[in-house]
């Protein structure tokens, strides 16, 4: 493609920041909608892409802002990852309500000014955990989320194909499960380790017999934009498919930083009701949107000890 407009809603966060190069390569025009913009992310975005980015400081609760940015820009594409995942906080948060909310404003506007084509990030916390499912699977494992995060995201998912059933435009919902990467938040299961083993910390963990579906940013990222330059609409999970235990990365990680003996599995307590297994199946994401494997996650792991052990005297 080499025209038309993309809007990217929280562009400039763990995941957003990571489609950017891709949907450049495109030949897009990429406007990035970031609640606070950073000179740091001006400046990069500014030296590696130029002119084929820009950034607009957008509160997306306020639709008196919201409405005329979109006008202005008139994209075709939307990719909307925004909403609320602060460590902690996101599972229960009031906030989940107002993200439901927002987002069906944010679309009503998209398509009023000539939008055609939506992707929207959902999440596996839409799925039961701890069904009967070896592999969570779109249209057939059930929807029965058991927090205020799954329970939102899935009512903004039927306000997304509302919505753009009623205006005839494309729509497509892409489930998330396990994220790690660069710029991923310090509490978060694969970064406190890295930071742990870095500064020769122990790491306490559970036993770490819980399976889960574990991905790169990057790979994530890149199905992302493929899904939405693609015509593939409904659910489509965006995961590695691939089942490891969070004992196996631990254990990764000691062995990649050169200190295993840091890792003491065991010393904690699982937390109750965590479910055994969350693992997706992709067979949408390779038949249809025709995503190829992620790169070995050996390989990704190391790469975000790398990323870690550069950024670590900058936290």
């Amino acid at each position: 493609m080499t025209n038309g407009a993309v809007i990217v809603t929280g562009g400039c966060g763990f995941l957003g920041r990571q489609t950017i190069p891709f949907l450049v390569a495109r030949g897009q025009q990429v406007h990035i909608f970031t609640r606070t913009i950073r000179d740091s992310d001006r400046s990069l975005l500014k030296s590696r892409f130029g002119d084929a980015v820009e950034l607009h400081a957008v509160d997306l609760h306020d639709t008196n802002t919201v409405t005329p940015i979109v006008a202005r820009i008139k994209a075709t594409h939307l990719l909307h990852l925004a909403w609320d995942t602060r460590h902690g906080v996101f599972w229960s948060s009031p906030d989940n309500i107002d993200w439901i909310v927002s987002s069906k404003l944010l679309l009503q506007a998209f398509i009023e000014n000539g939008g055609t084509r939506v992707v929207a990030a959902g999440s596996c916390a839409e799925y039961e955990w701890g069904g009967a499912d070896e592999k969570l699977i779109e249209g057939s494992s059930k929807l029965m989320p058991s927090t205020l995060y799954g329970q939102s995201k899935l009512a903004s998912r039927k306000s997304l194909f509302t919505i753009a059933a009623h205006h005839k435009i494309e729509a497509a919902w892409g489930r998330i499960f396990f994220l790690f990467g660069p710029h991923e938040g310090t509490q978060r299961l694969v970064s406190s380790a890295i930071i742990a083993l870095l500064n020769g910390q122990m790491f306490p963990a559970s036993i770490g017999d819980q399976i889960r579906d574990f991905a790169h940013t990057e790979d994530v990222a890149a199905a992302f934009v493929a899904l939405l330059y693609s015509d593939v609409t409904g659910d489509v999970n965006i995961a590695s498919g691939e089942e490891r235990s969070i004992a196996s990365i631990l254990k990764a990680l000691g062995t990649i930083i050169g200190r295993p003996e840091l890792i003491q599995l065991g010393a904690k307590q699982k937390v109750p009701n965590d479910p055994l297994r969350i693992v997706a199946s992709i067979e949408r994401l390779r038949r249809e949107v025709r995503v190829t494997s992620p790169e070995d996650i050996q390989v990704r792991l190391a790469e975000s000890v790398e990323w870690w052990r550069s950024n670590l005297k900058y936290m």
